[in-house]
């Protein structure tokens, strides 16, 4: 598991389990943060393709909603019904859509002016598929300082029984996503907001405002088990 970008030092210490260290980020909630979320035609990173790209600021303790980017993406290849049914991505909501190669570069303008990117689970599956997708296109491999918010949250919350997924912290913070749909990627990081927010005042109330994660002192993360290519 690598990330071609110096924030952080990841290991893998088992298929469901990673390490995160060489990690400091002081003043966290005075930054400003974009949140992403990117949906594929499924999860074997290593093959499938981006449908849709979305990102929305953090900042000051307020989700900036008016600020928001969401773009379909055409992904040059079938979309499973499964997967259909799923994001709600249609083969007729992408036949028009722009490539990869030109919306990426329009995600990362709207993006302009952040301070970190942060996603859910986005080194299980975002990341991953974002270094496929740019070496598929022959495009440049750097990556903005990404943070996954799995990370913040076991370092607030501890290890939890499972992991923290996006249900998990939906449950701990009885956080309403009445009218959002699960699986849009631009429904996702406005969900991904209002788990955030908590996690702020916990971080600025607990941990005087600063992420830290020693180089000596490596925090465990639980993940879900890779998938890994048919052979």
């Amino acid at each position: 598991m690598t990330l071609k970008q110096p924030l952080l030092k990841l290991e893998p210490l088992a298929d469901d389990i990673y390490a995160v260290s060489d990690l400091h980020l002081p003043n966290f909630s005075q930054m400003r943060l974009w949140l992403f979320d990117l949906e594929g035609t499924g999860l074997d990173t290593s093959v499938e393709r981006v449908t849709q790209i979305a990102g929305v600021p953090l900042q000051g303790g307020e989700i900036l909603e008016d600020e928001s980017f969401s773009e379909y993406v055409n992904p040059g290849i079938d979309i499973p019904q499964m997967i259909q049914e799923l994001t709600g991505i249609t083969p007729e909501k992408v036949a028009d859509a722009p490539p990869f190669s030109t919306s990426w570069p329009t995600g990362l303008a709207a993006a302009a002016g952040s301070d970190l990117w942060i996603g859910q689970s986005v080194f299980e599956y975002d990341v991953p598929l974002l270094d496929a997708e740019l070496a598929r296109h022959a495009m440049p491999p750097a990556l903005p300082p990404i943070l996954d918010s799995v990370v913040i949250a076991t370092l607030l919350l501890g290890e939890p029984d499972g992991r923290w997924s996006t249900s998990a912290l939906l449950k701990r913070f009885d956080v309403n996503i009445e009218g959002l749909r699960r699986h849009d990627a631009l429904d996702d990081v406005i969900i991904l907001g209002r788990t955030m927010l908590p996690m702020l005042e916990m971080l600025k109330r607990d941990h005087d405002d600063c992420i830290h994660i020693g180089a000596d002192e490596p925090l465990a993360i639980k993940r879900h088990p890779p998938i890994k290519p048919e052979k």
